[in-house]
């Protein structure tokens, strides 16, 4: 069934994930379920910035400095964290993603280039500015940093992580950026924006989805305009809520994964102004909006303070922007708390606030988070079934199209001896979302994905395949590896394979490329 659905047009998936720029409203069920409440129990985790009146970081501060508060409400901190536990440990190399594991609590730094949604002569100078920026920073960067760039088509990786200033300076310049012709094509209403706006919030998933199994924190510096402003209060109901779904699914699935979104648009010589640039700016939004920043206006500008970053408008400045974005991803506090409010039916959206008790200092974080248990389930209906195979074709395309490692599950492939196209993925159980059956027994669901490319980055076949693992024991033997065959037809001219395993409940993903050029 799903190999037959996959079509693996990034952008037609993310389309039908965000049912908007083809949206046709759907019939509604003809009943609704009665809402129940439910009470869960969770732990919030907040990374937080500190900054003196002259914009100083500040990292002195201790557990009873701070004060949290969630709807008003005081909050018991639970853990704290120094900015200087979160240091890189000395003489540490970093030369790819597979790296990360050497400091799984360091802070990472991802530098987008969004080519899909700026002007041609804006992109020009967000590159000069990038480069004057790497060149003023020693041989030895203090964090492992990526580069990647969202263009009309596709979502990619520039460079690796890595701390070597020269990979950064040489993958830039090796990069050619594509005329903007989505964004000219549209400007920023109709068909095409919306286009924009869906592949925007795609690559914004797609970096969460990928540094899923990377627990520190990510600083995600997007260099770029930001796809166009939309008012769901001038679209349908169904396109509305469509949107705010995924808009807030995306956040959640920043929060969730420790990123932090900061913004610079490197519009030049522009009068226009933003209207959401500190907190406190978005807490004005959330007060107009009932307390949810996304009820009318989905702005790009409005994400970044949403998961506790900053946004820099219209300023010639972009290298020392950019500088300042990397520092505070790097001196930051973390802060945990279990709310004292545990009923999710309450209001969806929660927010919180965080203040020091010394005067002068500014704090920054995420204002909130959305439950999404807060909700009625939908009826299963044909509209919901298709919606969730938009959503596995999504993330089943995007990882098979991209060159970015995905770590939500930790994966390996080994081939069979003997058999040509037939492999074996091994998938940490660990990393399994099990589910107890009737006799007492576990079992796991995935989806298996593989696509065949030549050397010119083409794609010769793919298949992908549902599968079910069953353990005889509990949840306290769960380890080592769990193996998963796979085989299909390898075309002449394959110089590589790309292997993909998605956990059916979870959506955690991980991604294996296997080199045929070197056996």
């Amino acid at each position: 069934m799903i190999a037959r659905r996959f079509g693996w047009e990034i952008p037609g998936a993310m389309l039908l994930m965000v049912a908007y720029a083809h949206a046709q409203s759907a019939q509604q069920p003809a009943s609704v379920p009665t809402p129940t409440f439910s009470v869960s129990s969770r732990l919030v985790v907040l990374d937080v910035v500190v900054r003196d009146r002259k914009g100083h970081l500040v990292s002195d501060l201790a557990r009873r400095d701070f004060t949290v508060r969630e709807d008003k409400a005081p909050q018991t901190i639970l853990s704290f964290e120094t900015p200087k536990q979160h240091r890189l440990p000395p003489n540490v190399e970093i030369d790819s993603t597979a790296d990360l594991v050497k400091a799984p609590d360091a802070p990472v730094t991802l530098l987008v280039l969004d080519e899909l949604n700026t002007n041609f002569q804006d992109m020009s100078y967000a590159r000069r500015e990038l480069e004057k920026y790497l060149m003023a920073q020693p041989a030895v960067l203090p964090q492992p940093t990526t580069l990647l760039a969202a263009d009309n088509t596709k979502f990619q990786v520039l460079e690796d992580y890595t701390r070597d200033r020269g990979a950064l300076l040489s993958a830039l310049g090796r990069h050619f950026p594509e005329y903007p012709w989505r964004l000219m094509q549209s400007g920023k209403g109709g068909p095409g924006a919306a286009q924009r706006l869906a592949m925007s919030l795609g690559s914004l998933e797609q970096i969460a989805q990928a540094t899923a199994g990377h627990p520190g924190r990510k600083s995600l510096i997007w260099v770029g305009r930001g796809f166009p402003a939309v008012n769901t209060n001038e679209s349908t109901d169904q396109e509305a809520a469509t949107i705010r779904s995924t808009v807030e699914q995306v956040i959640d699935a920043l929060r969730d994964d420790r990123i932090t979104l900061t913004i610079i648009d490197p519009t030049i010589m522009s009068t226009d102004t933003v209207e959401i640039q500190t907190p406190d700016d978005l807490d004005a939004a959330e007060d107009s909006n009932g307390n949810d920043p996304f009820q009318g206006d989905v702005n790009f500008q409005l994400l970044a303070p949403a998961t506790g970053g900053d946004v820099y408008y219209a300023r010639n400045d972009v290298d020392a922007e950019i500088n300042t974005a990397i520092r505070n991803g790097d001196n930051y506090y973390t802060l945990s708390y279990a709310p004292t409010n545990r009923n999710d039916a309450a209001e969806p959206y929660r927010r919180i606030s965080v203040m020091v008790d010394r005067p002068g200092l500014t704090v920054t974080t995420r204002n909130g988070y959305y439950i999404p248990s807060a909700q009625p389930k939908p009826a299963q209906t044909a509209q919901n079934l298709q919606d969730l195979r938009a959503r596995l074709a999504f993330d089943l395309g995007s990882a098979i199209n991209s060159n970015i490692a995905y770590t939500g599950l930790s994966a390996t492939v080994i081939p069979v001896p003997g058999h040509a196209g037939s492999f074996v993925m091994r998938v940490s159980t660990q990393a399994l979302n099990w589910r107890t059956m009737s006799d007492g027994s576990l079992e796991a669901e995935v989806t298996l994905a593989a696509a065949c490319f030549n050397r010119q980055g083409k794609m010769m076949a793919h298949t992908a395949e549902e599968r079910t693992a069953h353990l005889a024991g509990n949840r306290q033997t769960l380890q080592g590896m769990t193996d998963f065959p796979l085989t299909m037809p390898i075309p002449k001219h394959t110089a590589r394979v790309r292997f993909v395993v998605r956990d059916a409940t979870t959506g955690k993903i991980g991604t294996m490329d296997f080199d045929l050029t070197h056996p």
